[in-house]
């Protein structure tokens, strides 16, 4: 995974989702570890609206789900994203 943030600037950081649990009270915990540049663990509490948000997001797209499954399908990439 790629990230960025504008507290960064133009710094690209790489990540990996190291674990996802239910942490109660409606939450889930998504933990992120970041490789490059720095190493961070990278914690989110997700509630149910969150969720229901992004379900939202993808179901107005539809694209979005067959991109998504197609990418499921497919190997390693390695190559850079465009400038997001």
């Amino acid at each position: 995974m790629r990230l960025r943030s504008t507290g960064l600037g133009k710094m690209e950081m790489i990540a990996d989702i190291a674990r996802l649990e239910s942490i109660g009270n409606g939450y889930f915990l998504v933990e992120m570890h970041s490789t490059q540049p720095v190493h961070w663990k990278i914690r989110v509490a997700l509630s149910g609206a969150d969720f229901r948000h992004l379900l939202g997001i993808v179901l107005r797209k539809p694209w979005c789900i067959i991109t998504m499954l197609g990418r499921l399908c497919q190997g390693k990439n390695d190559r850079n994203p465009p400038e997001f």
